[in-house]
This record gives C-alpha cells, structure tokens and sequence, in this order.
C-alpha cells in the first residue's frame, strides 16, 4: 500500500480533473443508434472556384506558320543558353566508382 505524507485533497482534486474529459465524451450521440441527431454537415468542394482554360479563337494556320517562322521556329528554341557548371574548376574524380556511384550496378 502506498502512503502519501500529505493529505489526498490535491490527490483526489487531480482525479477530479482526470474525470471531466469522460463527462464531455457522455455528451456525444451514440454512434450505433441510427436515430439520434447528429449536427449537420457543410462541404466545400476545392474545386468549386476552378476556372478552366479557354479555347483560343481558331487563327489562320498559314499566318501562323509564317509567325513562326518570322521568329526563328524551333530552332530558336534549341539554342538555350548553356552556363558552365559552378564546381567546373574542381579536378576530376581519382576512380569511375567516385564519378559514377551506380557505376557497379548490374555487374
């Protein structure tokens, strides 16, 4: 048996407490009885502000073709820019293990 030197009023006061949470979950409908009132719920779909694309207005696609062209056509969009990389000034790796770590894969 356990003694506490002090008296059990802060003892049973804590006990109090541990209580109050069972009392709140007395307040809840039973979750097997269809009948009981249950609050209404409200949904709000994610989606309901979505605005979608638009069809473009159909253009002619000669004119199309020719501004294409006037632009530089695909070729002007091969010629990204091409920056050296930052660690470009550093020596290479000593092995092919340390160049490529998936080097001895499959062997």
């Amino acid at each position: 048996m356990i003694h506490f030197r002090r008296s059990g009023r802060p003892l049973l006061g804590g006990l109090a407490l541990l209580a109050l949470p069972v009392g709140a979950w007395a307040a809840q409908p039973d979750p097997l009885d269809s009948e009981a009132a249950t609050p209404a719920l409200s949904y709000r779909s994610p989606l309901s502000s979505y605005q979608g694309l638009r069809d473009e207005p159909l253009q002619n696609w000669r004119e199309a073709n020719d501004l294409v062209g006037r632009i530089g056509g695909w070729r002007t969009y091969a010629q990204e820019p091409w920056e050296e990389p930052a660690d470009a000034g550093e020596p290479a790796p000593a092995n092919e293990q340390q160049a490529n770590p998936h080097a001895d894969h499959g062997r």
